[in-house]
């Protein structure tokens, strides 16, 4: 019961939001299509870049990452493995160029900050958290900059002067914002308390605002058209990831919070973020904004799943990551399981 009501409580204010942004552009005069492109222009340059920079300021990166070495630098070696994998068979798979992008994107892409760290809390509690901080004050820089490479060369404004790229990417707010949180945060630098508010402040605006320019903009004639595209995504980000990168980090000898936490970093839904990004690359705006909305819905049952058995005439049936995630920890040959506790990092 417990995980219906964190799924619940997760998943239903973004589509209470998305629902308000339709119902305002399609069934009233207070905003239309004019206004929610200019609102996505301002969630880009100023809403989005104070989220991402006061999420890493905010994070003590240098005092907890030693304990966590391995799995941070898995955690961000595997997103480059992983980008330039995508990079080199999704435009030989995905044949329209405005979707290429957003392809990639959707896949190695979450929305971790706000889905992952509350799936953790929920699971293990308020105090094991700390890996899932380290790991979103990482790998969120990491998924913005490869976003906006990604869609720098394989959006439809795509580029073939490199130069062109590497200043659009320099200059993009969303980067500007990250590398100056790390730096603040490694540094210690601290805001003055009026400032800090201010950047809290308009954070805060950025996830709710997205949405409901996600809702406004949505058009489900387009849905159709973009199903079977939707379900290899999908499929590939919240089965295929996981199954591939469970066994990985268990290996490493990470356990519980910090396992879970790894995990996530690869099923967690589609950012919202993606959406805005798309739009103002040209890309397939209509397929980034239905990646986010189909794996939104998605994630209500594998975090219900997470610690609920299905029983019935089937008998009892568990499928989860956690299930999956318990029985690579107790059948590991005795061997591995020797050699990982000689290794291991738990807390």
């Amino acid at each position: 019961m417990d995980n219906i009501i964190v799924s619940f409580n997760v998943i239903a204010p973004v589509f209470f939001l998305m629902v308000l942004g339709y119902f305002l552009v399609n069934y009233t005069s207070l905003a239309d299509g004019k206004l929610t492109k200019q609102a996505n222009a301002i969630v880009f340059k100023i809403f989005l870049p104070c989220m991402l920079f006061y999420n890493v300021y905010q994070s003590d990166i240098g005092s907890e990452i030693h304990s966590r070495i391995r799995l941070c630098m898995w955690a961000a070696g595997g997103l480059l493995i992983l980008f330039v994998l995508l990079c080199l068979i999704v435009p030989r798979i995905v044949t329209q160029e405005n979707q290429q992008g957003v392809v990639i994107q959707g896949i190695f892409r979450s929305n971790y900050v706000i889905f992952g760290v509350a799936v953790v809390q929920n699971m293990y509690g308020p105090k094991s958290t700390t890996t899932a901080a380290i790991l979103s004050a990482i790998l969120v820089p990491m998924y913005n900059f490869l976003a906006v490479v990604a869609l720098s060369i394989f959006g439809e404004k795509r580029e073939n002067d490199w130069k062109k790229i590497i200043l659009d990417i320099i200059k993009n707010p969303l980067i500007i914002s990250s590398v100056l949180g790390i730096i603040f945060s490694l540094l210690g630098i601290r805001l003055p308390t009026a400032v800090d508010t201010t950047v809290q402040d308009l954070a805060k605006l950025s996830t709710p605002i997205a949405f409901m320019i996600l809702g406004g903009d949505l058009d489900f004639s387009k849905v159709k058209g973009n199903l079977k595209t939707a379900f290899v995504v999908l499929t590939i980000k919240l089965v295929i990831l996981p199954l591939i990168m469970i066994p990985m980090v268990v290996m490493m000898g990470y356990r519980d919070a910090d396992l879970l936490s790894g995990v996530l970093a690869y099923q967690t839904p589609v950012a919202v973020s993606s959406y805005i990004m798309a739009q103002q690359a040209g890309a397939d705006g209509q397929l980034a904004g239905q990646l986010v909305v189909f794996s939104s819905v998605l994630s209500i049952f594998y975090v219900v799943c997470d610690r609920y058995s299905y029983c019935g005439r089937w008998g009892s049936l568990r499928f989860s990551t956690i299930k999956v995630i318990t029985l690579f920890q107790k059948n590991l040959p005795e061997k591995l399981i020797y050699q990982v506790n000689r290794n291991r990092i738990i807390k």
